[in-house]
């Protein structure tokens, strides 16, 4: 097949054009093969082939950058230590764009949500101070130190009532407003009550149909969402998506003739015509139901490693039929909870392909659209097999902006001010652009340096640990390291394997015929690494820039890549819109605050689950998330979780911080107040399952204590029931706790059951990663 010499008519504007359109056009077809995964079907590594630790970056340089936009001297605190000065500059451009402000003259919008990639990984900038973290306290002066291994921001929940609708522009609200160089608006109202909220969350809609077949092109799929773009074809009605600027929510338009845009109400949407079924929430004519969620940028750490590990490896630890289990001396509660197995059913994604050669009538290779199929391992559910689909997702989704793998731009969506439906104001329609906005070099860039991002080196407990003559060797409970190798123990870890793998020069000339992901087979305690495999091997990678740091290594990954069932509850599921912000009022029962200060929390919702996909749900379910990687999770910090919901902000810590409750050997369902990096970290694994069932432990004295349901006379637009309590914290063994807990109900209700100071062991464990 010829390749074309030149775009023509074509005209990019951003990026260097180098390498040239066309030639990376030719390498995509290349790269995307005929079938399949291409070039991204990672092999296991040859017989024999040798093993190395992967470098990782010094631990106090990792993340710490300048102002942005970030230059060559700040990739020193990013990418592998041995990137050669041609592998750093072939990430220039990408890392350029990355961190640069685009503006609508550029071709930015006008469908969009933030200025530039970075918008979405901002979360260092009002970061606590804490030690080891990095924060605006620890960067270098004039830089908050945000860049591509941060997070979403968020300052407090999305107030989905004001956000979704704006009745006088009849377009929506953005949670939280930006200045012109893209950094957050200082001045933005942070009372998530009565007002938006703030975060760099996205949100995400359509209708979702969960008794219906999918597409013929996903056959492993079960029910159907519409997106509501205005262009997929609704196999349900057999008519075309309703034009309501699905499946993303752009609320921070680029120009000034743009309105912020909504969430359709439900009475416009013709899917949605019928009565809604009070427990079904499905519309009686067509069975959709309206679905809302949020999505944060995660850290990008380590990408390019999860793109190498084999495809084998991934498929070989699922167990979609929960029909495996394990050893554990911390009980086995898993057959009482409704298992058949240990209740972890991790199962691949399977992803359609949809990369397609477009060639003109001589013959000639004009461009390449779309994506490989295959085991998904990217995206909060692993709905991508590679890196690429993300970054052009970013670039149409969240800015805006064309490019030959994907040059069109998204339908406007009706509008829907009080005096009617209507559309955008006629200049807002005529920016758009008819041409790519972005040459190819820009997008490959990017993908190199995200690929060659490396995890940061552990923590300087869990490394003197680990370089010592024996890992696994008992310290004083009492002492640091002693600390961090009972959570290390609690996890599931073999720390002798783990030493081996993560140590150069460690691992026996002959191996040393130990679980090769470093669990500890004969005692998983907690199971943790039932989800979060420690270390995973790589294969070759498909880099074509920094493929000698990515391939052949074992790198401490601590995820399967697979998804995984969270807990659920129904009332908030099935909503049409997520459940409105929540008031507690919680007392800091923690042993750092003496005064048990009464706080008014905003209530982390335990419902992890929506039914809002991209247009690639491949095989997930609406509970189902991919087991997130915990590289880099002392490092960076919260916020955590898929929508950034347990978050620990500089602006709200001491006004407004999250809330939830905890549990552990001596207390039930205490609250818990995040106002440390320790406080987020146990709030994030209490999110794991739903709250333990009330007992004669559960304090009556103390503010916030007990199951969080809503407080009585809370305006919500969520009801559960008569037995809030019986939803929200379901007792073990009941019907709804066996079907609406999640994949880690025997992990959590271990972790329940430890001490206070075993607990404590595992965060200070998880804090060196």
């Amino acid at each position: 097949m010829a390749i074309f010499a030149s775009i023509g008519v074509l005209m990019a504007e951003l990026g260097s054009n180098v390498p040239s359109d066309s030639q990376l056009t030719a390498q995509r077809a290349q790269e995307g093969g005929t079938a399949g995964a291409g070039v991204f079907d990672i092999a296991v590594p040859p017989p024999g082939t040798p093993l190395q630790p992967v470098q990782r970056v010094p631990r106090d340089k990792f993340g710490i950058v300048g102002p942005f936009p970030l230059t060559l001297q700040d990739l020193d605190g990013l990418v592998y230590p041995s990137a050669t000065l041609e592998e750093r500059q072939a990430m220039l451009e990408g890392t350029a764009f990355f961190t640069t402000a685009h503006t609508a003259a550029e071709g930015l919008g006008p469908m969009d949500n933030q200025p530039f990639c970075l918008g979405c990984h901002m979360s260092s900038a009002d970061a606590i101070s804490s030690p080891g973290m990095v924060s605006p306290s620890s960067c270098v002066p004039g830089s908050t130190c945000v860049s591509l291994v941060s997070r979403a921001a968020r300052s407090t929940p999305t107030n989905f009532k004001f956000t979704s609708l704006d009745p006088a522009t009849g377009g929506g609200r953005p949670a939280g407003t930006l200045l012109s160089d893209g950094h957050p608006n200082p001045n933005d109202n942070l009372d998530a009550l009565n007002r938006p909220g703030r975060t760099a969350a996205f949100t995400t809609f359509g209708d979702f149909n969960p008794n219906h077949a999918d597409v013929a092109t996903n056959p492993t799929g079960i029910g159907f969402f519409d997106p509501l773009d205005g262009a997929a074809f609704n196999i349900v009605t057999s008519l075309t998506s309703r034009p309501f600027g699905g499946f993303v929510q752009h609320t921070r338009p680029a120009g000034s003739d743009c309105v912020a845009k909504p969430i359709a109400p439900v009475q416009f949407d013709a899917n949605l015509q019928g009565s809604r079924d009070p427990v079904t929430g499905l519309d009686s004519i067509t069975g959709f139901r309206r679905t809302v969620g949020e999505r944060a940028g995660p850290p990008y750490i380590g990408r390019g490693l999860m793109e190498a590990v084999p495809t084998a490896d991934i498929l070989a630890t699922a167990d979609p039929n929960d029909t495996q289990g394990h050893n554990s001396s911390l009980g086995n509660f898993a057959p009482s909870m409704g298992c058949t197995g240990d209740c972890v059913a991790g199962k691949a994604n399977m992803i359609p392909r949809t990369l397609v050669d477009h060639t003109d009538a001589n013959g000639n290779l004009t461009s390449v659209t779309g994506f490989v199929g295959g085991v998904g391992r990217f995206g909060l559910r692993a709905n991508g097999v590679e890196i690429l689909q993300f970054i052009i997702g970013g670039l149409q989704g969240e800015l805006g902006l064309t490019s030959l793998i994907n040059s069109n731009e998204i339908n406007f969506p009706t509008l829907f001010p009080a005096s009617g439906p209507s559309t955008e104001p006629a200049a807002c329609l005529a920016a758009v652009s008819t041409s790519p906005e972005a040459h190819l070099s820009t997008p490959f860039s990017e993908r190199h340096f995200i690929r060659n991002t490396a995890p940061p080196e552990f923590g300087d407990t869990l490394l003197r640990l680990l370089k010592s003559g024996n890992a696994a060797s008992h310290r004083s409970p009492q002492s640091r390291g002693g600390k961090v190798q009972r959570g290390a123990e609690l996890f599931g870890i073999d720390l002798v394997a783990f030493a081996h793998r993560m140590v150069p020069g460690r691992m026996p000339n002959k191996g040393d015929g130990r679980d090769p992901n470093a669990i500890n087979q004969a005692d998983r305690k907690l199971n943790c690494v039932g989800c979060h495999t420690p270390v995973q091997r790589t294969g070759q990678s498909p880099a074509t820039v920094g493929a000698e740091h990515l391939s052949f290594v074992w790198a401490p990954i601590f995820s399967d890549l697979l998804l995984h069932k969270m807990p659920f509850i129904d009332a908030e599921r099935l909503s049409p819109r997520p459940r409105d912000t929540l008031v507690i009022a919680r007392q800091n029962t923690s042993s750092r605050d003496e005064n048990g200060q009464v706080f008014n929390t905003y209530d982390l919702s335990r419902n992890l689950a929506d039914d809002s996909f991209s247009n690639l749900k491949a095989s997930a379910d609406g509970r189902e998330f991919r087991t997130a990687p915990l590289m880099g999770l002392g490092r960076m910090g919260p916020p955590f979780l898929h929508d950034a919901r347990v978050y620990l902000s500089t602006l709200t810590v001491d006004s407004t911080p999250a809330g939830t409750v905890t549990t552990n050997s001596r207390v039930s369902n205490a609250p818990l107040v995040v106002r440390t990096v320790d406080d987020a970290i146990r709030a994030a694994i209490e999110l794991h399952d739903l709250p333990a069932p009330d007992n004669d432990n559960t304090p009556d004295d103390v503010a916030g204590a007990g199951c969080p349901v809503p407080p009585a006379g809370a305006d919500s637009n969520v009801s559960y029931g008569l037995s809030p309590e019986e939803v929200i914290c379901p007792r073990y063994g009941s019907v709804i706790s066996k079907s609406h807990r999640s994949d880690a109900r025997e992990v959590i209700r271990r972790f329940r059951a430890l001490s206070p100071e075993d607990q404590q062991a595992l965060i200070e464990f998880l804090k060196q990663l």
